[in-house]
């Protein structure tokens, strides 16, 4: 099971999330006395802490990459994606830094890419850091005539069983043969951070291959920290990013699928108002944004909550 494997995270003022990611990871290929051959690539997103030199500082060993300036989750991934496919790996493996890897999960994933190659896209089972009875992620479901994918963890296979295909992978971890990064050209910047990972397991789809949840690898998830609660940042990425999924992928059932995102995140907007859920900005002046720079074709990162008050 001899490999090379390039490890990538992105890290944005996580210092302490990231230090305690790699630390499992060395844990987990030490544990295992790993065949696997890892190179770890830090992604910094012009973090304002000291994360920069306290993973160098504590991992030397780890290739840190400074990127100046916040590209988001897309674009951060993408200068690790870049900077490995130079080198000779035989598979990414793409990490959050609010996770906590167990033994052997990098190798079990590897193995099941090994064994069976016409999934050209790997993700494993992910618990609840917190609460690690609970799972996070254990199976996905999509609809492509309304936009609609979600979590499905209504029968998480054991982790004995065989690989399972599923209809998308969590970006939270996910590991791809490097030829098949390649041809992919690492995720699409216009999404920044959120439905990215969709995205990018309907473009695997598109090649012929699956997409394959490994139960007998299993990963904790500390769940996303980077918003803190109810954010502006994320309502507005969450529905501008689905109505661009929805175009991109939908074909003729987009006017349908745009429909219902538009009538769901005006829903929710009016509920956080009636029900006096705190946000930064007033939901449906966010919504109305996202909107507007999905009609209007703007995407990457967002300037326009920047004017609001």
């Amino acid at each position: 099971m001899n490999a090379k494997v390039a490890i990538i995270l992105v890290n944005w003022n996580g210092k302490s999330d990231t230090l305690e990611c790699l630390e499992s990871l060395r844990l987990s290929m030490a544990a295992t006395q790993s065949a696997i051959s890892p190179s770890v690539i830090v992604v910094d997103n012009g973090s304002r802490d000291d994360s920069v030199a306290a993973i160098r500082r504590e991992f030397p060993h780890v290739t840190v990459l400074e990127t100046g300036e916040n590209l988001g989750f897309t674009g951060g991934n993408n200068v690790g994606i870049r900077h490995a496919l130079d080198e000779e790996f035989d598979f990414l493996f793409l990490l959050n830094n609010d996770t906590i890897v167990q033994a052997g999960a990098l190798d079990k994933l590897v193995e099941a890419a090994q064994n069976a190659p016409q999934f050209g896209l790997l993700t494993p089972v992910m618990p609840y850091f917190d609460t690690p009875q609970e799972i996070w992620f254990g199976g996905s479901r999509l609809d492509l005539k309304r936009a609609t994918a979600f979590h499905d963890n209504r029968a998480v296979p054991a982790p004995d069983q065989e690989v399972q295909e599923i209809p998308w992978a969590s970006g939270c971890a996910m590991l791809l043969p490097s030829g098949v990064m390649r041809q992919l050209g690492g995720f699409d910047d216009r999404f920044f951070l959120i439905w990215e990972d969709v995205d990018l397991s309907l473009r695997v789809r598109a090649m012929g291959l699956k997409i394959g949840l490994v139960p007998a690898a299993r990963i904790l998830h500390k769940v996303s920290r980077s918003f803190g609660g109810r954010s502006s940042w994320g309502r507005y990425y969450h529905v501008r990013n689905n109505l661009l999924l929805a175009r991109t992928h939908c074909g003729r059932d987009y006017p349908r699928a745009a429909r219902r995102v538009l009538m769901s995140s005006l829903r929710d907007a009016l509920s956080t108002l009636k029900n006096r859920h705190r946000e930064p900005r007033n939901p449906l002046l966010v919504t109305y944004h996202a909107w507007k720079d999905h009609f209007t074709a703007r995407y990457g990162r967002c300037s326009s909550l920047r004017l609001l008050p």
